[in-house]
Order: structure tokens, then sequence, then C-alpha cells
């Protein structure tokens, strides 16, 4: 049984930076307007696809080492935009102009020297080859493709890295999605084992913290170690693979893990009463470690916890909002604190913008059915796509990437249409 969360309570402003934020816009809820910037975004993709290269150009937002620089990789390279728009096709939203199937084939190979000096390795979900090779495996069904991601997710299960970008709690993603496809059963049985060993290996590398002793993973990252909390490094971005593999691991296994991630969210989290039209409304957000030393040094810089997918409060509700039902108030003030901030100056995208918050809203739409849930999603959603638009006048180009750009928007905007809530190459790769 899981504990309710106990923690002191904080000034609203100690929660997160106003700065960093922007009014939203007043633009209403339109589902022909949120048809129309699906289809500007993918039209501008496809239109600025470059055969040749069989990419796109990265963005100036992105810091590309250099001007011309493309990528592969699904974070912000043609992996994730490729995704995207098959995705967005398959359902309808849009008609594709081509057929990316030939370089599809070419993505896990450009992935692996893309990360060659990588310190972490080439199998990353977000960085690396795995989300190539499955994206080349469910477009051919080629044999080779599968079993060259079988060794990659085999290879990674104890990364040092300890998160999903480079660890084995991303490339865990790609054999979920291989255990749930429709394979021979041999074949089929491999992969459910792969996914057991790789929640397996999540709890057995789960410590406690020395100091407070909250179950933690040790990040050792870019040559630092750190204990994050967030979805984009740590603790939430962790747990995740375990809720998205519910029925194909052992249910003692996964609840143990849970319960510890529960109980250190709950003894980290910063709560605040907020005030709502029926009194105080709770409200929680975290840093994005645990370490005391770097959060003194950062408020004392008067930096405050970011509220955004990868760190803090949007995050931990896209990752856990299929947790058990023992979450609800935690999840629900984590939401809250997510619609008091608003969107994201930084811009629309999923990482680190106002898609990501969007999405949040979304998640506790499906978990609790409340209509404003929806209601917001789809506000914050219009100011994303009112963004898009913005950058490109500015920049003179779209922001081809699924993660730090305009397709992530247009996933989000098309779960608006549908009142849905899936999260790309996450709850569906």
């Amino acid at each position: 049984m899981m504990a309710c969360m106990h923690a002191p309570l904080f000034d609203l402003s100690d929660l997160y930076d106003p700065k960093r934020h922007e009014a939203l816009t007043d633009d209403a809820w339109s589902e022909d307007a949120a048809h129309a910037a699906i289809a500007r975004i993918c039209a501008a993709a496809e239109r600025e696809f470059d055969e040749a290269e069989g990419s796109w150009l990265l963005h100036p937002q992105d810091d590309p080492p250099a001007p011309g620089t493309r990528s592969v990789n699904a974070y912000w390279g043609a992996t994730g935009v490729v995704c995207a728009l098959r995705d967005l096709a398959s359902q309808g939203a849009v008609t594709l102009a081509r057929d990316y199937t030939r370089w599809i084939e070419g993505f896990p190979e450009r992935a692996r020297l893309e990360a060659a000096d990588e310190q972490h390795g080439t199998a990353s979900y977000l960085f690396g080859e795995s989300a190539p090779l499955l994206l080349a495996w469910q477009t051919t069904g080629r044999a080779d493709f599968a079993d060259r991601l079988y060794d990659l997710v085999r290879g990674n299960l104890h990364n040092p890295a300890h998160e999903p970008l480079w660890g084995n709690a991303g490339t865990l993603l790609a054999a979920i999605a291989m255990a749930e496809a429709d394979l021979p059963a041999a074949e089929r049985t491999r992969w459910q084992a792969l996914v057991r060993d790789g929640v397996q290996a999540l709890l057995d590398d789960m410590a406690p913290d020395p100091d407070a002793g909250h179950w933690l993973w040790r990040q050792d990252m870019y040559g630092r170690i750190r204990h994050h909390l967030g979805a984009g490094h740590g603790l939430a971005g962790n747990a995740y693979p375990v809720l998205r593999a519910t029925g194909l691991v052992d249910a003692t296994v996964a609840d143990t893990l849970l319960q510890r991630c529960f109980d250190t969210l709950s003894a980290t989290a910063l709560q605040a009463a907020a005030t709502g039209p029926d009194g105080g409304v709770p409200v929680a957000n975290w840093h994005a470690v645990i370490e005391r030393e770097r959060i003194a040094a950062a408020l004392a810089a008067g930096q405050r916890p970011l509220v955004q997918d990868c760190h803090g409060a949007p995050g931990v509700v896209c990752r856990l909002a299929t947790a058990p039902a023992a979450w609800d108030a935690l999840l629900s003030a984590a939401g809250e604190m997510t619609w008091i901030a608003g969107p994201l100056a930084k811009g629309p995208s999923l990482c680190h913008g106002t898609a990501g918050n969007a999405m949040a809203c979304l998640k506790l739409w499906q978990r609790f059915a409340e209509p404003l849930w929806l209601e917001r999603a789809r506000r914050l959603a219009m100011h994303a796509a009112a963004q898009v638009e913005q950058a490109r006048a500015r920049h003179g180009q779209g922001r081809h990437s699924l993660w730090t750009g305009d397709l992530g928007v247009a996933c989000v905007l098309w779960n608006c249409v549908r009142g849905e809530a899936w999260f790309p190459m996450l709850d569906r790769c």
C-alpha cells in the first residue's frame, strides 16, 4: 500500500520562475485551426526534406556545431520526424507526399556513426541506434535489424548513465515495442524475456541516497555524478518503462520499484497552495537533482525549479500518469503547477516547451476524465501552434524535429483533436 505524500509547504514563488514562462494567448480552441496547424507543420517538413541528404537541417535553436549540420537520431533528427509523420498519416491526420522507406533503411548505420564519439555508447534510444533500428524493422520486417536491436538493448542494460536518454530506461522502450509486436511465438518470447531483464536491471541499479535514504538512480553522465528526479535524465523517466511494460513483467518487481519511486517523489516534492475558486489548490514541483549543494547554489543564483517535460512537474505527470490510484494527489498537484506556470517562453517543444506542458494536461484528462484538463491542454496546444508560426517567421525555416520542434506540436494538436494522450515515441513507437 502506498502512503500519502507529506512535505512542508513552500510559497508558490519558490516552486518556479515566472520569467521562463509567458502569458497564455486568448486564442480559443478551434478544431479547424488545429487541423490547419498540423497540415502546415507536416507540409513544411515534407517540403524542406532534402532527398539527397535523406534528412533535415538542424535548426539554429538546436545549437548545431556548424551551419548545415544534420542528424538522423530520434531526438532532433530524421528518425523522430519520420516517426511522427508516419504516425500522423496512419491515423488520417495528414497524407504524406513520399515514402521514406529507402532513407529509413540507412538511418541505423548513420545514427551509429553520428553517436560514435559519445562517451555513453551508441545504443541510446533518443541519440543513438536503437530507435532508428526499431523504425527500420517496423518498416521492412528485416531480421537483421531486429537482431542488431536485440544485441544493443541487452548490451545497454546497466549503462552507468542510468537514465532514459542514454541508458537502459530508453533502450528498454524499443524492446517493449518489439515484445508487443506481431511476432512468431519464439521471437516474442525472446523479447519478453529481455523486457523482464531490463526491468529487473532498473530495480537492481536503484540505491538509497546515503544522506536522506531516498531510493534513486545514480547518473554518471558527461563526466559528472548526479541524482536526477525528473523525466529527462532521472527517476520519473526510469520508472516510465516499468509502467509501459505492465503485463510483461513480474508484478512484485514492478510494485517494488514504483513504491520506491512514489516514496522518493513524495518526500522530495516542493508543495505549495495556490488560490482557486474553492480555496487553496495543492501544487507540487521538484528540483532537477537531489544534491543539496547544487540546489543551494541554484537558489542563491536566483534560479528556481523548471516546469517543463525534461525537468519538473510536467515530466513527472507525463511519465507516471498511469501509476496506481495512490498517486492521484501527487499527480494532480503536479498538473496544477504545470497549468499555473503556463506556456514556456523558450518555445513550443515537447522536451522543454509549451507542447510538453499541454501533454501533461492531456495525461491528466486521460487519468481523471475531468473536462477541465482537456480544456487546459487545448489552450496550451493553441499557444504552442502560435509559437511555431512566430519561430518560422523569425528564423525563416521550420524546426523539423520531434522533441525540440514542430513535429511534437503537431502530435499534441492531434491528441487534442482526438481527446487522446499518446506521447510520441514513448507510448507509441
